[in-house]
């Protein structure tokens, strides 16, 4: 693979990228931050459920627990 040929190409894909969120993510991917695929929504969900956690460990149920109660609901 040429690798400036590729640098290239996708320069060429990006400019034609018109959609905020496909830039976001491809933003997400090439910089030097940890790249995240979550929307800033599902991430300020992320953020309000590990705070609930925080506060009282005790209300959540462990996986194990968790896929119990989908086996026995659900079946898988």
């Amino acid at each position: 693979m040429d690798i400036t040929k590729e640098k290239e190409r996708l320069k060429i894909a990006i400019d034609k990228v018109e959609d905020p969120e496909i830039l976001d993510k491809i933003s997400a991917i090439i910089s030097d931050s940890e790249p995240s695929m979550m929307t800033g929504e599902q991430l300020s969900v992320v953020r309000e459920r590990r705070e609930q956690y925080l506060k009282n460990p005790s209300d959540c149920v462990s996986l194990e627990e968790f896929k119990a109660i989908v086996k026995q609901k659900y079946g898988f």
